[in-house]
């Protein structure tokens, strides 16, 4: 197949999420198909990136980017004109006039078979593709984030700023889904809360996977008691989760495990947020890190205390897939279909989580049981190559089902 895929953000470093489903997927599809990949690019951040761009794609556009910061005032200032839109902040954060342009000047020339479209926050960049059947890759449920930050928050004004954005989200989410030929899913939780908040019927699903090779274990590495979360710390939901863990959840532990000792992996942690958990010395923050096998490796116990959030937790596989136990909420790995006590051990609050985390540390055999089912299960379902064939199926479905 011929393939355009907008991905907004560059995906080099794969270093959150989205980038790693997405970038795996890519280097697949692109073995069998011809992929025009387009994505903004920020010099001289992503420059030396470039070179890799031939593993994703047979042809690659670049449309130079600036992000912009936070440390601005006029980052607020936009922000503040933003809240009056009718669509969600983070839509308009992604939204680029030369990224809408690139994606319309191809799509018009006829040589595509299927036009992708990466998240949901760049769905606007479709609006005037004619006569090419466009799929959107929803990774997440976009709404329930904004959902998920209104209830939990307590401040009157961050409450009414989430509850805005919960709503503009109910709103864009399903009106840019309809737009679409078909829309691919994560998971059926993700694709079942599609049928139910917007009437979708054109929702596939694909699993989440994971580099069954890569992610292999390290036997020998483990450190006793250490307690292990990955995920990119720019993102609001882990910075919840890691709050939530380390003030509520590590105490409890530490009642019972005096040594227990919590490790947090993964880019731009806020400096309010490592000066407020990490000053008494149970909590350490690693910071942008090459690889997080060393780290995975020496965890005794993965912990995901996610509160908020939709989609699935890749990170969840890749813990698995080293053979490590994983402690979870039951939010942390919606979508993952994972049995409590067979491949995964569950706690929705601070209590469970840490009662459940205890039991584990002080029982060795169990943990390797839970770990090396979980990596079972991973080897047999979950990887990578099996994800893009059932990713590619539902393109060439998408194609064949569009009226000519």
């Amino acid at each position: 197949m011929r393939i355009l895929f907008l991905s907004q953000r560059f995906l080099m470093p794969m270093d959150t999420g989205g980038k790693i489903r997405t970038g795996n997927i890519l280097k697949h599809l692109s073995r069998d198909n011809e992929i025009t990949l387009i994505s903004n690019v920020e010099e001289p951040k992503d420059t030396p990136y470039l070179p890799e761009m031939k593993n994703f794609c047979s042809q690659f556009i670049q449309i130079p980017w600036k992000e912009a910061s936070r440390n601005h005032p006029l980052f607020y200032l936009r922000l503040l004109f933003q809240c009056l839109s009718p669509n969600p902040v983070s839509s308009l954060n992604d939204y680029s006039r030369a990224l809408r342009t690139a994606v319309e000047k191809e799509a018009a020339t006829g040589n595509y078979d299927i036009a992708i479209c990466d998240f949901a926050q760049s769905a606007l960049m479709f609006h005037n593709i004619r006569g090419l059947p466009t799929l959107l890759f929803q990774h997440n449920v976009e709404s329930m984030i904004p959902k998920r930050h209104y209830l939990q928050a307590s401040n009157l004004l961050a409450r009414l700023f989430w509850w805005l954005q919960w709503k503009k989200w109910l709103a864009y989410e399903g009106r840019e889904m309809a737009r679409f030929t078909r829309v691919i899913a994560v998971s059926e939780t993700d694709r079942d809360t599609y049928r139910e908040l917007y009437g979708s019927e054109h929702v596939d699903t694909i699993p989440t996977g994971t580099d069954i090779n890569f992610f292999a274990p390290q036997p020998g590495k483990e450190e006793k008691n250490l307690l292990v979360f990955c995920g990119s710390m720019d993102w609001l939901p882990n910075q919840d989760a890691v709050e939530f863990f380390a003030t509520e959840v590590l105490p409890e532990i530490r009642k019972s495990v005096p040594d227990a000792h919590f490790l947090v992996v993964g880019r731009k942690p806020p400096a309010t947020l490592v000066e407020k958990l990490a000053k008494g010395g149970e909590v350490t923050f690693t910071g942008w890190v090459e690889d997080t096998r060393p780290y995975l490796a020496k965890a005794a116990i993965v912990v995901v205390p996610i509160r908020i959030g939709g989609g699935t937790r890749m990170k969840i596989y890749e813990a698995m897939a080293m053979g490590k136990a994983v402690v979870s909420t039951r939010i942390g790995a919606e979508g993952l279909g994972l049995k409590d006590g067979e491949t995964i051990a569950y706690g929705d609050n601070a209590s469970i989580l840490a009662k459940r985390i205890n039991a584990l540390l002080k029982d060795q055999k169990g943990t390797t049981i839970l770990g090396d089912a979980g990596r079972n299960l991973v080897v047999k379902h979950y990887s990578w190559r099996s994800v893009s064939h059932n990713f590619q199926n539902n393109c060439i479905y998408a194609r064949a089902n569009y009226p000519t």
